[in-house]
């Protein structure tokens, strides 16, 4: 066995074991977690359109759903739900004295439907029957989660920037994902039966990308594709039914490989990533450091905000945030997963620290909607900050220096013209 090969099974022997080190450690006697902001992504929906591309490259129909296209579905919101359940007894020293009429919440979503219901039906699992309200801003002008991309975004510089990454080899992509690529194309069209249209057209060469547009490419579209059975496995659909019985959880991961790697590109590229996360960062940082400009109140210690996944690839490629599931891809976005920021103090020393983490439950436990108050618990993975970050297990950063690295990576012109 190469050398290199074994020191890659040591370190991501040593990851894991950290992570796990992470979510049993509990916090020393003289930590006291003092607030906690949560970006999370809404729960499983039904698939959009562009993770159907109007049927026309599957040979049999895309299975039917319970709700409309990019809706959230009763499925995804009681996952959702046991995942607030979840983080009520992860923080009970934030939320155990606290009343329904003074719940020290604050909670604001995107104007989507699914996200901000997700955001209720996490409020259901945190505070049980308390009307904690969902706070969210009108539809234009929103940069906190949908930043107005068109009006800020300068489309060259995003094409040099992402195409720089490859080299100038847009092209990359299909020939790195043709094993995946092919597995995409059985999965669409290996059918027979009334209901299998075989005629066809072979998404890989349906598509001709026009320079270094990969938008529209046919790793856009294997991406998307991939999304979409990913969603069928979580909604918990049999699996005859995910990818039409031709997509086993093994080929979920290889599917999905596509999707994580792609939106790297598209969305953790450091331009667009300072474009489109910088006003979020700030409200971050302000939040954390209690100053004029954060969100909620300084009497609310559990920060709660609903987006989608772009949201925390936005965020992570800004301040250069990566992480591992256990179960899924590198820098995976799964339903309901989420980055964490936990605010910590010393009680001997007042000196305050910021832990980053990336929570998310595994696809089987939101499959089956497995309670996480027991015995089992999600994914708990820390996360490196460079350039702030202290030693493993925590990854703990000092406060002060989490809020200049913030400041460092985002574009003030972008937040001055996000208002």
């Amino acid at each position: 066995m190469p050398v290199r090969f074994l020191f890659f099974l040591l370190s991501l022997y040593c990851l894991c074991t950290h992570c796990a080190q992470a979510q049993e450690r509990p916090p020393a006697s003289d930590d006291e977690i003092r607030s906690v902001v949560v970006l999370v992504r809404h729960g499983v929906r039904a698939p959009i359109e562009s993770e159907i591309r109007g049927s026309a490259y599957n040979a049999e129909p895309w299975p039917a759903w319970s709700a409309a296209p990019g809706v959230l579905t009763q499925h995804g919101a009681d996952g959702l739900r046991l995942l607030g359940e979840y983080y009520r007894l992860r923080y009970p020293s934030l939320l155990q004295h606290l009343s329904c009429e003074h719940p020290g919440i604050y909670v604001e979503a995107n104007t989507t439907q699914r996200t901000i219901a997700s955001a209720r039906a996490i409020v259901a699992g945190v505070a049980p029957g308390c009307p904690v309200e969902v706070h969210f801003r009108p539809r234009q002008g929103n940069p906190l989660f949908a930043p107005s991309t068109n009006r800020l975004v300068d489309k060259q510089k995003v094409t040099d920037a992402t195409d720089g990454r490859m080299g100038n080899q847009p092209d990359w992509f299909a020939g790195a994902f043709a094993a995946p690529l092919a597995n995409m194309h059985r999965v669409l069209m290996d059918c027979n039966g009334s209901h299998c249209d075989k005629t066809k057209p072979d998404f890989r060469n349906a598509v001709v990308m026009h320079g270094d547009d990969l938008t529209e490419s046919p790793v856009a579209m294997g991406a998307d594709f991939a999304e979409n059975f990913l969603l069928q496995y979580t909604e918990g659909m049999p699996m005859d039914k995910v990818g039409w019985g031709r997509v086993s959880r093994e080929d979920l991961n290889s599917l999905m490989e596509m999707n994580t790697r792609y939106h790297d590109f598209m969305l953790r590229t450091p331009y667009f990533a300072q474009v489109a996360a910088s006003d979020l960062a700030v409200h971050l940082r302000d939040t954390i450091l209690g100053v004029p400009g954060q969100l909620g109140t300084p009497q609310d210690r559990l920060v709660l905000l609903v987006g989608h996944d772009a949201n925390l690839s936005w965020l992570g490629g800004l301040l250069r945030l990566d992480w591992l599931l256990p179960d899924q891809t590198f820098n995976a976005t799964p339903p309901g997963s989420a980055l964490v920021f936990e605010v910590h103090q010393s009680k001997t020393t007042g000196a305050s620290t910021v832990r980053v983490l990336f929570v998310s439950q595994t696809l089987d436990q939101i499959r089956n909607l497995r309670p996480l108050t027991g015995g089992e618990e999600p994914s708990v993975a820390p996360v490196y900050v460079p350039g702030c970050s202290g030693p493993a297990p925590t990854y703990a950063c000092m406060v002060d220096r989490f809020a200049g690295i913030i400041t460092a990576a985002i574009d003030p012109a972008m937040v001055e013209a996000a208002k």
